[in-house]
């Protein structure tokens, strides 16, 4: 960095015939801007230390990747000149807040829901690009989750006390909302690819909405509040697995219900308890490239693993504030090779792990 500045610099002095208002401009902000530099240098981030589930002599199946709290942890950096600016005046936060919902696509970007920003962080680390959703205009109100329509190229939001879910494009613009008379709380959110349809789970009315991503049309909702199956009390978040299923995490129930792409009841598993296999406030399911289930768990501040027919397996993180540990967790998402994210909503950071087959990466 030191020595593009000297280049500046004697690049400047070359032009002699510069107005005297202007050489003392020159002369006083160029030190600035050298100290800018230094002072807006993000420092290298030391990587968490190896930790893998279960612990030896047993075969690793999870093991810890990265801590995430914000671009400069995925390399993300501006240039010289915006990153003196950003110093000398002042910039808006890009630093995770409050991640809560999340997901990633098939280009490897991943997508964070911050409450507290009250908007979606992108993270491109191929195209080195750092965005904040909605890029102008009104902030959203209370964003709980986000989905990526890959084919179409847009975000969807759920905007819980807006009673809304907003559409942008890839790009951070405004393109439109799903706002219907039935929709109370909208809040996990999923795309159905087999289906073409977006799902939204309905907190407020213990439901799950289907929309058709066509025209963004509705396409009809299943369950309704109670404790039998295919009843809801406060579910929250949903995921779909290959076959095409629908998993809803059924959070005052204290289980996870599993049903088929037309929404017919098939099984649940979990009950309310303090003991492995047991949960005490489920709060995000996501299914790794196994077929295993993952549930979050915002009390237990940990990820329970359960095999498709939902026996357990194994659990992995522990309460706490340093790498490998959670405090009230609110969000997962797995990615086709196995990279697991999870919101550590009150760390303020995104934890990343990454699922093994029979100890090894997957390819």
């Amino acid at each position: 960095m030191s020595g593009g500045l000297q280049t500046r610099v004697k690049g400047v002095r070359v032009a002699t015939k510069m107005t005297f208002p202007g050489l003392y401009c020159v002369r006083h902000l160029l030190p600035l801007l050298a100290l800018a530099g230094c002072l807006a240098q993000t420092p290298a981030t030391p990587k968490p230390p190896t930790m893998v589930w279960p612990p030896p002599p047993a075969a690793p199946r999870i093991v810890l990747m990265d801590v995430l709290r914000g671009p400069g942890d995925l390399a993300i950096r501006s240039g010289f000149w915006q990153r003196a600016w950003q110093t000398l005046f002042g910039t808006e936060k890009v630093d995770l807040e409050s991640p809560h919902g999340l997901t990633t696509d098939r280009s490897g970007r991943l997508f964070v829901v911050d409450k507290v920003l009250r908007q979606v962080h992108l993270f491109d680390v191929a195209a080195q690009r750092h965005i904040l959703i909605p890029r102008q205009g009104q902030p959203l109100q209370t964003p709980i989750d986000v989905a990526i329509d890959e084919e179409r190229q847009r975000i969807f939001v759920s905007d819980a006390v807006a009673g809304v879910v907003r559409i942008f494009t890839l790009d951070g613009r405004p393109a439109g909302e799903i706002r219907r008379g039935a929709l109370g709380r909208p809040t996990g959110l999923a795309i159905h690819g087999q289906r073409d349809e977006l799902l939204v789970v309905d907190s407020e009315n213990a439901s799950v909405m289907r929309f058709r991503l066509d025209d963004l049309q509705g396409a009809g909702m299943f369950g309704h509040a109670g404790k039998n199956p295919g009843q809801f009390n406060a579910p929250t978040a949903l995921t779909v697995n290959r076959s095409g299923d629908i998993l809803v995490v059924d959070t005052l129930n204290h289980r996870v219900q599993i049903f088929n792409g037309n929404g017919e009841f098939l099984r649940s598993f979990g009950a309310a308890g303090d003991a492995p296999g047991y949960f005490s406030r489920p709060k995000a399911v996501a299914v790794d490239p196994d077929g295993n289930i993952h549930v979050v768990d915002a009390l237990f501040d940990n990820v329970q693993v359960f095999n498709a027919e939902g026996q357990l397996l194994l659990a992995y993180a522990s309460p706490g504030d340093l790498p490998g540990q959670l405090w009230l967790p609110s969000a997962i998402s797995i990615n086709r090779q196995g990279r697991i994210f999870i919101a550590d909503t009150y760390n303020r950071r995104v934890q990343v792990f990454q699922y093994l087959r029979a100890g090894e990466f997957i390819e």
